[in-house]
């Protein structure tokens, strides 16, 4: 128990210590609709394993707002869900979009690396200043709703 405690708090630091700028920079992404529903057992499976995480670039159905350049919608190994802008803050193009791997989302074209494992959006690598744009989630039995 305490490796793993030990290991938390040591991924907590190098992502807090090792972005460019600070880590209280707000995400330069504009603000954008965000309202957007999904049923976790019949839509995305795989968002009941911790570390897994899907994006979402349409909108399911008409009335949902998927924000300025999608969701990335997170089951943090934290057990808690999170979700995200999908553009880039460094980049904040709306087609330029981070594309996740395991705990971490990274950038195409800048190479920064967000940490969304824990669901903090900070940047712990590459060239970004900004956090990613975070986004509410409720749970709701089966159903995850975000909204901003």
């Amino acid at each position: 128990m305490r490796k793993y405690l030990y290991s938390i708090i040591c991924a907590l630091l190098s992502v807090l210590y090792s972005c460019d700028g600070d880590i209280n920079q707000i995400s330069p992404i504009p603000d954008a609709p965000v309202s957007y529903t999904l049923n976790i057992l019949r839509d995305a499976p795989e968002l009941m394993t911790p570390g897994n995480s899907v994006a979402i670039t349409e909108p399911n159905k008409h009335g949902q707002y998927i924000g300025y350049g999608g969701l990335l919608i997170c089951f943090g190994i934290d057990e808690v869900y999170y979700a995200f802008d999908l553009s880039c803050p460094h980049e904040h193009k709306r087609d330029v979009r981070v594309e996740a791997n395991m705990i971490f989302a990274i950038c195409p074209e800048c190479k920064s690396q967000f940490d969304v494992g824990f669901g903090t959006g900070f940047c712990s690598q590459g060239e970004s200043k900004y956090p990613l744009k975070r986004y509410t989630v409720t749970r709701t039995g089966d159903y995850l709703r975000i909204t901003r």
